[in-house]
Order: structure tokens, then C-alpha cells, then sequence
């Protein structure tokens, strides 16, 4: 159990920060430590004695050079969600080299990093490096290992230079997969690099013997937790780089979290964690200047003509000022106003004024009247409608009293409900025809009454529909201020561009869930939930664990059509394990380099690699990518459906920065074949090439450059680049 006074939680995240020596700490040091320890009001002090302990129990862990001679620690207090941690340090003078370790009071290392400045050449296979992240693990933590089930290996090693290895918790045969373990190691060296561990140790494991059955648990699944027919967002992009958006249909559980306790049957619907997630978008802003006649691209004539029509920055100020259903402070005088260029993803343009306001008064010393208005808005260049609007509010509480301003509610939130949308009507009325209204929330706070909060605003929101199906893509909110009636917040995101799937000959929600529920990822788990108690001088937080058959499927898309499992891009979903693993290598001369590369996450669906196949240029530029590898598309590109093997080993050269030196003349020479062959212009190219290995001669010594380049020479080319990095 976590404990912790309601006082120290604001303080929670307090540190103490001390560079010492490892081999004494200091009387002063102590008095530091004790002296910070003790204004976080944590419970407990820490003590030279207590650095000197944790030290010495990670190092008897992890052996650390000697190299390593810098130190430095931090000492993390806990809270109510966490245990009080050490963070030690070991690192060389220059700080090219480092070991970071955490561990709990207890001495359980939950997270370990290894950096170096060493470079990403893949040189083991996965299946090479695993006994090194188990003998890590039992290294450190050999009474987690003997209940660890390993799970996957991910495949994100061409961006990291590791493979990481992850694993889960078993008690009695069973999955507990909210306690996990993962390991990198590093596929040049073989050196583990990290290590994070999600474990809790003092915790009671509940009876296996469920008494309720995987069946009826689903009953009681489906009971209580309904298949909902929704439109879901997919993108697609044509050889041109345009995108097109869909919006697909889908079955979805109503409930993203649902479990049933497998020994009472009681159906849940939280494990009590808190989440939060914040989102922003950024606008690219189109710098106007002072436009002479003539002598204009085509390119440039078609911008100069997309601009024509446009609102002034005036009408676009005016349209927000003359709006009386909004919330406009008189005094906000200063003002500024943009005009930006907006690219959706799906190519359509929009201009748009962005209009900042801000009261410019300043605020006297003892002042009564401290509050300054401002607010934020965009109008549409095009039509002179406002897309969105944001005015701060008035503070209501009188800092030089100390206590809240006697405030009336005047309007209710059924009243400002209406106000809101009658504005809708006004200004996006097709939006709002096609929208559903899906709640309302309080906003902010003007005052306490009877110790409750007393609210000055309503939050308002509304989900786009086609054919009475809500579309979670597109919305529409907006608040009204319930002191003057007034409109505070507006904003809206709308896909004019869209296509929608038509609901016709879809399955019943009942088969969905059916279908649903027989997918991977329904079973029988311990499960990690936490129980909460506030009183008046504390809040606890209790940790425990319970045994329930839970849905943790993903993705959780039923097709409305097949019934069939779908992914987030409303394709039929394909186990990503089951990728990159071939029948048809075995014995060929490029068959490491191949199993590499699928280490790696790059390869093709299906089990079959087709080696001597010509790989597409499409292809290619994927598996470029994918390795981690830029190319600037505005020099260098990869044209027609196949590609040459010189030309695809000139484009490997340029991307990896080496063009420069390849076009020098004069001083180049291949000892191969048919170096006749290959273009005078091209030597430079086909040289670094050939002594770099994206070109492997045959057993003729030719290097065929003019033949096209098949998948396992895509295979040799890509890990040879990614050796040749510095």
C-alpha cells in the first residue's frame, strides 16, 4: 500500500540532485540530503548511509567500468501512484558513455540504460541476442525471471540499433500481463541497453480456479457492453503523394475496458488508472508579401490566383468584433492578424485569418482590477465565417480579499445550450444539420457553495453523422458563459472531401460481437486494479490483483460486411508476428541478410520472399526507408516500375551523401569483367558502390550493372548501407 499526506502530493515530484564521489560521502553531504528530504515532508530522511546501501546493492547487480568514474544521483519521493526511487549515475569524463540506473527503497532495479555514441550495424539475428536479455534479467532479478514468459520481439530495430525482447508475468499458469519486463540489446555488439521492468512485489496473487466459465464470462461480456455501429478514418495516397480519406464502417465494443471476475462473476468496468492525453495542431503559416506583375511561373500565377477574393485582415477582425453572440471583452484594443495556408491531408487548400486579441492595459501595483482579457480566433478567408473562437473568461475570485466575488448564474445550461446552437444554425448550418448533439459538461469555476464547486460555464459537443452513423473523425464544440450569456469557445473539425461507406447488408451488432469475442486476446489473466481512499489528511492507493477474464483484442474493429477482424486502416487484420518469416530462402546466398532485414520489421507479407523476383521501385524505396534512411525526394528520386542494378546502387550512394566524391573523374578503376559496360559517367557511382558491397560481383567477377535488381540484392544493398554508417 501507498500512503502518502495530501500535503506532500504536490511536492511528489521533488528531487534531490547531488554529484559525489563513490568512494565517501561527506558529513555535509548528509545534512543536505536530510535538510531537502525533510521540506518534502516524504515520511523519511535519506542518509549518506542510505546512497551507500543503494550503491553498493546495484553494483553487486550490474558491474559497472571502471571507465565510469563520473557519479551523480537524484532521489525521486514517492506518491500515491509510486514508490520513492534512486537514480544513480555512472559516467565517463567526456560523457560519451553512461549507465542509468532506478531502483525502489528494496533494491529492485525497474529501469537500466547503457549509452554509447556506438553506430547501428546489424550484425546479430534475433534469435542470437535473446540468451542475452535472459541472462541480463536473471542477472539482476532472478526471482522475476523464473515467472516471466517471453512474448515478442519488436521489430523497430533499424531506428535504435537493438532488438528489444519483452516479456510477462505468469503466477499459476497464467497470463498477468499488466506486470511486464522488456530488454534491449544491441545488434552490433551484443550489450544489453535497456531494461525497464513494471512489477509489483508485495502483492497477493488470487486463487486459479475460476469458477465462472470462459463462455459465460463472454455472455456477461456482451450483456454488458454493446457492438456499436461507427465510421472510422483511412487514408490513402496515389503515386502523386495525394491523399484520399474514407471513412469506413466498423462494430465496435461500446466499452474500451470490460472484464468479468472469473471467481464471482461481477463485471467491471475500471481498474481506477487515470490517463491523460493532450493533442495540438500546428498551422504552416503563408508569408504575404508585396506581389509585382509579371515574370510569374505557372506555379506562381496558380498561387496568386488562389488568393483572389480573399476578406481583408479587417473584414476578418470585424467579423469576430460584430458578432454579439460571443464573449468580447471591449477592452482587448490590441490586435493582431495572419493569414496562413491550409493543406489538409487529403490536398484541398484553405486560407485562413488567425486573429489574436489582448487587453494592452497595465496592471497597477494593489490593483482591484487585475484581470486582462484575450482571446483567439480564426475566420475563413474565403467566406467570412468564423471557424473557431476562444476568450478567456473573468476571474471571478478577489485575490486582494481573498475569497470569491458574490456572482449570479444568469443563464442555465439548457438556455446556453440554445444560444450555442442557435450560432451553429448561423454560421455552419450544413455541419450542424449533419451532427448529433452527444453531451454537456461544466466548465470553469466562479465560486464554492457548501464547499461545492459552483460553475460559470457549459461545455457543449457534438459528433458528426451519415445515415444516423456517428463519424468520431469529425466534431463540433463549444461553450457559453453562464454569467453573460455569451459564446467563450467554438471550434469545429469538419472533412468536406469525404467518402463514406454505405450501411447496406451489414451484419446484427449480436454476430459482430460474436465474432468479436472469438478473436485473440479474450482470456483468462490476473489483472493489476488499484483501490482508493481519500480522507481528510491523506490519500492511499492500494494495488491488488484479481482474476478475471478480460478483452484486451486489438485492434477491436468488426467488419459490418464480413464479420472479419479489421485494422486501423479498415483492412482485413493481419497477426504482424506472422510477417516476414519465409519458407523459400533456405540455402540462398543473401538468406541472412534477408532474416536481417525481417529482424528489422522490413520485408513482404505472405511467407514467401521470392528472391531472385525484381524487386519494384516502390519496393525499394520502402525498404530504404524503413532502414532509416532519408532522401531528399527534390534530387534524388527512383523513377519507372523496376530498377537497375546500377541505378539503384547510384541512388544508395547519393542518399548516403557520398555523390561528391563519386563524381570525381579520372581516378576511378573497377577490377571486374564488364567494367566496359558500365557508363563512363557512372565509374565514380559503380566504384564506392562495389567497394562499399551494395554491389557484389557473381562468381564471374561481373557486376551486371545494366540487370534489374532483385529482392536479395535489395537485401545485400540495404544492410550494406546500413554498415556503412560512421
Amino acid at each position: 500500500m501507498i500512503s502518502k499526506k495530501i500535503g506532500a502530493v504536490i511536492l511528489s515530484s521533488a528531487l534531490i540532485v547531488s554529484a559525489l564521489p563513490i568512494q565517501s560521502l561527506a558529513a555535509a553531504d548528509l545534512i543536505q540530503t536530510t535538510k531537502i528530504a525533510a521540506g518534502v515532508q516524504s515520511g523519511a530522511a535519506v542518509s549518506s548511509e542510505d546512497l551507500e546501501s543503494m550503491i553498493n546493492t546495484v553494483k553487486s547487480k550490474i558491474t559497472i567500468p571502471s571507465e565510469l568514474s563520473e557519479f551523480s544521483y537524484n532521489y525521486y519521493t514517492g506518491d500515491p501512484y509510486s514508490n520513492n526511487t534512486w537514480n544513480l549515475i555512472w559516467s565517463t569524463k567526456d560523457g560519451s558513455k553512461s549507465i542509468n540506473v532506478n531502483s525502489d527503497s528494496k533494491g529492485h532495479i525497474t529501469y537500466y540504460s547503457y549509452y554509447t555514441n556506438q553506430s547501428y550495424k546489424p550484425v546479430y539475428l534475433q534469435s542470437e541476442l535473446k540468451d542475452k536479455a535472459d541472462a541480463f534479467i536473471k542477472g539482476i532479478t532472478p526471482d522475476i525471471f523464473s515467472k516471466l514468459q517471453y512474448i515478442q520481439t519488436s521489430s523497430t530495430a533499424s531506428y535504435n540499433g537493438s532488438y528489444t525482447y519483452q516479456y510477462q508475468r505468469v503466477e499459476n499458469g497464467i497470463p498477468m500481463p499488466d506486470n511486464t519486463v522488456s530488454v534491449s540489446v544491441n545488434y552490433q555488439t551484443g550489450v544489453v541497453t535497456t531494461y525497464s521492468s513494471n512489477w509489483l512485489y508485495d502483492v497477493t496473487i488470487p486463487s486459479s480456479n475460476a469458477k465462472i466459465t470462459k463462455d459465460a464470462a463472454a455472455a456477461l461480456i456482451g450483456k454488458n457492453s454493446k457492438m456499436t455501429l461507427s465510421y472510422q478514418s483511412a487514408y490513402t495516397t496515389d503515386n502523386n503523394g495525394k491523399s484520399t480519406a474514407k471513412a469506413f464502417l466498423v462494430y465496435s465494443p461500446e466499452k474500451s475496458y470490460i472484464a468479468v471476475d472469473a471467481l464471482t462473476g461481477k463485471v467491471y468496468d475500471t481498474q481506477n488508472l487515470w490517463n491523460t492525453a493532450y493533442s495540438s495542431k500546428e498551422e504552416a503559416s503563408l508569408d504575404m508579401g508585396s506581389a509585382k506583375a509579371g515574370n510569374l511561373t505557372p506555379q506562381e500565377s496558380a498561387e496568386v490566383d488562389s488568393i483572389k477574393g480573399l476578406i481583408s485582415k479587417n473584414d476578418a477582425i470585424n467579423a469576430i468584433k460584430g458578432n454579439t453572440k460571443l464573449l468580447f471583452d471591449k477592452n482587448m484594443t490590441s490586435i493582431t492578424a495572419n493569414l496562413y495556408k491550409n493543406t489538409n491531408i487529403n490536398g484541398t487548400t484553405a486560407y485562413v485569418w488567425n486573429v489574436s486579441f489582448s487587453d494592452p492595459r497595465e496592471v497597477k501595483e494593489g490593483s482591484t482590477n487585475s484581470y486582462r482579457a484575450y482571446a483567439y480566433a480564426s475566420v475563413d478567408a474565403k467566406t467570412g465565417k468564423i471557424m473557431s473562437y476562444y476568450s478567456s473568461t473573468n476571474n471571478y475570485y478577489n485575490t486582494t480579499k481573498d475569497k470569491w466575488n458574490d456572482t449570479k448564474i444568469k443563464y442555465t445550461a439548457k438556455q446556453g445550450k440554445s444560444i450555442f446552437e442557435g450560432f451553429l444554425k448561423t454560421e455552419i448550418p450544413d455541419y450542424f444539420k449533419n451532427s448529433s448533439y452527444t453531451g454537456t459538461s461544466n466548465d470553469y469555476i466562479i465560486a464554492y457553495k457548501d464547499s461545492k464547486p459552483v460553475y460559470g460555464g457549459y461545455t457543449y459537443n457534438y459528433q458528426r453523422m451519415n445515415e444516423n452513423i456517428p463519424y468520431a473523425g469529425n466534431n463540433i464544440s463549444g461553450a457559453v458563459d453562464g454569467v453573460t450569456g455569451k459564446i467563450y469557445n467554438f471550434n469545429y473539425n469538419w472533412d468536406t472531401q469525404l467518402t463514406f461507406e454505405a450501411p447496406t447488408n451489414i451484419i446484427s451488432a449480436d454476430k459482430a460481437f460474436t465474432n468479436y469475442i472469438a478473436n485473440e486476446g479474450y482470456h483468462l489473466v490476473y489483472e493489476v486494479y488499484y483501490k482508493n481512499a481519500v480522507s481528510s489528511s491523506s490519500y492511499t492507493q492500494t494495488p491488488l490483483v484479481r482474476l478475471v477474464y478480460r478483452t484486451d483484442i486489438s485492434p477491436d474493429y468488426i467488419s459490418p460486411f464480413t464479420g472479419k477482424q479489421l485494422d486501423y486502416d479498415g483492412k482485413e487484420y493481419v497477426k504482424p508476428t506472422s510477417l516476414y518469416n519465409y519458407t523459400d530462402i533456405q540455402g540462398n546466398s543473401s538468406a541472412r541478410n534477408i532474416i536481417l532485414l525481417a529482424n528489422m520489421g522490413i520485408g513482404f507479407e505472405g511467407g514467401l520472399f521470392k528472391p531472385t523476383q525484381a524487386i519494384t521501385t516502390t519496393e525499394l524505396n520502402d525498404f530504404i526507408s524503413k532502414a532509416g534512411f532519408y532522401a531528399d525526394s527534390s534530387k534524388y528520386k527512383l523513377t519507372g516500375t523496376s530498377v537497375s542494378r546500377m541505378d539503384a546502387a547510384k541512388y544508395a550512394v547519393q542518399v548516403l551523401g557520398l555523390e561528391k566524391a563519386a563524381k570525381i573523374s579520372g581516378i576511378y578503376t573497377l577490377n571486374v569483367a564488364d567494367q566496359s559496360l558500365i557508363n563512363q559517367s557512372d565509374l565514380g557511382y559503380a566504384a564506392i558502390a562495389f567497394g562499399l558491397k551494395l554491389l557484389v560481383p557473381n562468381n564471374s567477377n561481373q557486376l551486371h550493372a545494366s540487370d534489374n535488381l532483385t529482392r536479395q540484392d535489395a537485401a545485400d544493398l540495404i544492410v550494406a548501407m546500413l554498415n556503412s554508417q560512421e
